[in-house]
């Protein structure tokens, strides 16, 4: 058939009916297979809502496509029988047509389906699959619905209507996967960059891939404290009659993964809390989408990956804060500035001072902390403390007696600095050492973020004494 002469709507009115037919006709084989191949079944309210089993149905399909080399034509006859008009039906849209080499038995059409980053090749039982499990997850009419989706796929030059009907099933994205913040709602961040909850996360990431990097107990919560950095893209699926897993692969831009880390970095300072990176995935599409196509799982590239150490699964992990975000957002767009590079290694000190765990852990948030503090402030090599308690009361206080009780936080963490450095241990006042961390710690991300806004002032010194 040619695409001036196709009609999309009695495709779709073709393939829901003959999907219908197969529905019927498969359950006892399915029944049959998940006798010998327990599935775990989801139980709501007394009735079995587990999810149709994407890889049961293709290898249900797969015997019925082989069942005559094995000897055991008979058995899957009835089967044969409603999968060879609803392969017809599929194979007769332009776009398959014209790779598939159609044959009158089930399995004679093979061809390439090419997804982002990953190729297979596929037959009609793969993609009849597909339509099963993706209609099992939509209300109504769900076989329409889901060979209304795949027309939408198939029919790219149809941008205008299929992007109303596909909504964001065509929406991939590269991510940082990161554990340590509580996001309810997606986030721009800037163009190509946006923060995703764990509600979105999941449509790309398998749970099972989660549940390995999190920190053990993650779960408690719902994976609610799971977000992702990401670039989100559209994609289109590309069928060929023949492809090679060995074919160049396309990579993320560059920058991004870098640049997602940055921002990262700029969010657990801006929160004062530490956010662990999971991994940097790349290539990743909905998972609904990889169904309805018959792929499952889409198989991204995680190029990194790093272990959940330190971390309490069990503990809820602080919510975004709008304020935060913002104080870290406008950071960000400052970048690529002089500004920027020159405060960028105390940005990394400070996040590395959050994520510090062992024994000797706050005595090194403590020096990590001064040395941000005395970096920032540009200190001499003498009178390292008075002149900071000058610089930094002098930079941020409000007013004098604000100022004197920025002076004394500063004192009171040189002291706890002091301590760790030439005992050996610091080990007399934990509970003062961890005071002086958290007091120290916020006057170095209010120095950062206003550092960056308004630079350095001209003179250190004559701040300073301005600010007695």
């Amino acid at each position: 058939m040619t695409s001036k002469g196709f009609d999309a709507g009695d495709w779709i009115d073709r393939v829901a009916a003959a999907l219908r037919a197969v529905a019927l006709a498969q359950e006892p084989y399915l029944q049959a297979y998940w006798q010998h191949n327990p599935r775990k079944q989801v139980i709501v309210d007394g009735r079995d809502e587990t999810p149709v089993p994407l890889d049961d149905v293709r290898m249900v399909y797969a015997w019925a496509r082989y069942s005559r080399s094995f000897g055991r034509d008979a058995e899957y006859a009835s089967l044969r029988t409603v999968l060879d008009p609803a392969r017809y039906a599929l194979l007769s849209h332009p776009t398959l047509e014209q790779v598939a080499v159609a044959g009158r038995v089930v399995g004679e059409n093979d061809f390439w389906m090419q997804l982002v980053n990953s190729g297979t090749s596929i037959w009609a039982g793969d993609m009849i699959a597909g339509l099963m499990a993706r209609a099992a997850e939509l209300s109504g009419d769900g076989f329409r619905a889901a060979a209304r989706e795949l027309n939408a796929f198939l029919w790219p030059d149809r941008e205008d209507k299929a992007a109303g009907v596909l909504g964001n099933l065509d929406e991939g994205c590269d991510v940082l996967l990161f554990y340590g913040l509580t996001v309810s709602e997606r986030i721009n961040v800037e163009d190509a960059m946006v923060i995703l909850p764990f509600g979105e996360v999941r449509r790309f990431v398998d749970q099972k891939l989660v549940k390995e990097l999190a920190p053990p107990g993650g779960g408690f919560h719902g994976w609610r404290s799971v977000g992702a950095v990401a670039r989100p893209f559209r994609w289109r699926p590309e069928f060929r009659r023949r492809g090679s897993v060995n074919e160049p692969m396309s990579y993320p831009p560059a920058p991004f993964f870098p640049k997602a880390r940055t921002f990262l970095d700029l969010l657990a300072v801006s929160h004062a809390v530490p956010i662990l990176s999971l991994a940097t995935i790349s290539n990743c599409i909905d998972g609904s989408a990889a169904r309805l196509l018959g792929m499952g799982n889409s198989g991204p590239g995680i190029y990194q990956k790093w272990a959940a150490n330190g971390f309490d699964g069990f503990v809820e992990c602080p919510v975004m804060m709008p304020a935060a975000l913002d104080e870290a957002r406008e950071a960000f767009e400052k970048r690529q500035s002089a500004r920027f590079q020159e405060l960028a290694p105390f940005v990394v000190r400070l996040v590395e001072a959050l994520g510090r765990d062992g024994r000797f852990a706050m005595h090194d948030k403590v020096v990590d902390v001064v040395i941000a503090l005395e970096g920032m402030y540009e200190l001499p090599k003498w009178k390292k403390l008075r002149k900071l308690e000058n610089r930094v009361s002098g930079f941020l206080g409000t007013d004098a007696d604000d100022r004197r009780k920025i002076r004394e936080s500063v004192r009171n963490l040189y002291e706890a600095r002091s301590a760790v450095v030439h005992s050996g241990s610091g080990e007399a006042w934990p509970f003062r050492n961890s005071a002086a961390f958290v007091k120290g710690f916020d006057l170095a991300r209010r120095s950062l973020f206003k550092l960056l806004r308004e630079g350095v002032p001209e003179n250190w010194d004559e701040l300073g004494v301005a600010g007695e």
